[in-house]
């Protein structure tokens, strides 16, 4: 329209400001193997500096994580056995090293945490496990085989095994004992640790107990209680398994529990194969210690109490 003045206006301080956005730290940076332009920050793990400020954030946070859930009783437990069970239905002590935290040995047992895993705790989990796996990517891609690295991959191993993720601590310990350990030797009782997790992992969670022996014999390794555990995977021996699995400490137990199952499947049907009735506390204890109710609920045992709810019929026997 004639006469009529066209001006551009420009947006008001507070409407032209953008907001910063609240990036998580560990998400910050993307996986090398993926060259993720994450952020803007394109294979900043290369960097060694960048390595050691991202691993110290890792730590922090599992420290805050496990110092959160272990408030109240059975919670870090429960923690622990959220990201496994999640996974699941989706698909002697050594030293510490000197920089190296110490974490929490959990004692967990599936059967008695609730199925239902907290979002929050599974979430915080997942996102520290993709960050160890970040932080593993850029130190083979830097071949870094120095102290920092072998203080890391001890850090991961030990924190993922609690977990049960086997995609992130199984290549990490060989590559600690392929790799890393022949340019900067581990300290014999880290050595020992870190071997016998080897060895428990083939024999329970690979089932491969043949390897498990050649790889003790290769490492010239030896541990009665992790012995006596072949051993019994060996001959179905469940007494003593059970008996081991209570001693042992919470990173070989976690280990232990792949193989579990089978010895407990094993052993029950024994039991059927071998009594009419036994008491219910025997059938319990050869199961591994789980209440009748849980055999019952999940693991579909047939067999049936007495009017006491003391002894179990196995089977009855059929008249002429």
């Amino acid at each position: 329209m004639a006469g009529v003045l066209l001006t551009s206006r420009r947006p008001s301080t507070a409407w032209g400001r953008l907001k910063n956005p609240n990036i998580d730290p560990l998400d910050s940076m993307g996986l090398p193997s993926k060259g993720d332009n994450r952020h803007g920050c394109l294979h900043t793990l290369l960097d060694f500096k960048t390595q050691e400020s991202y691993y110290n954030k890792i730590v922090e946070r599992y420290m805050q994580f496990c110092a959160a859930a272990g408030r109240n009783d059975d919670s870090l437990e429960r923690a622990f056995a959220s990201m496994s069970l999640h996974q699941d239905l989706t698909g002697n002590r050594a030293r510490q090293p000197k920089d190296s935290p110490t974490l929490p040995c959990a004692t967990i047992d599936q059967l008695n945490v609730s199925p239902f895993p907290s979002s929050s705790s599974s979430k915080e989990l997942s996102t520290l496990t993709l960050s160890m796996r970040k932080l593993r990517e850029a130190l083979v891609a830097t071949h870094r085989h120095d102290l920092f690295s072998q203080r890391a991959y001890i850090f991961i191993i030990r924190a993922c095994i609690l977990t049960k993720h086997h995609e992130s601590y199984n290549p990490a310990l060989l590559h600690l004992l392929r790799r890393i350990h022949p340019s900067t030797p581990l300290p014999t009782p880290e050595l020992h640790e870190f071997v016998g997790y080897y060895v428990l992992d083939l024999a329970c969670r690979q089932e491969d107990v043949a390897a498990a022996f050649a790889a003790r014999r290769e490492w010239r390794w030896k541990d009665k209680r992790i012995e006596s555990v072949l051993r019994a995977l060996v001959h179905d021996n469940w007494c003593i398994f059970w008996r081991i699995r209570g001693v042992v400490d919470g990173y070989q137990r976690r280990l232990m529990e792949w193989a579990q199952e089978r010895v407990k499947r094993q052993a029950l049907k024994c039991l059927g194969r071998s009594y009419l009735s036994v008491e219910r506390e025997f059938v319990e204890v050869t199961a591994g210690g789980r209440a009748w109710a849980v055999l019952k609920e999940r693991d579909g045992v047939g067999w049936e109490l007495d009017g006491s709810g003391q002894r179990v019929t196995i089977r009855r026997v059929r008249g002429n």
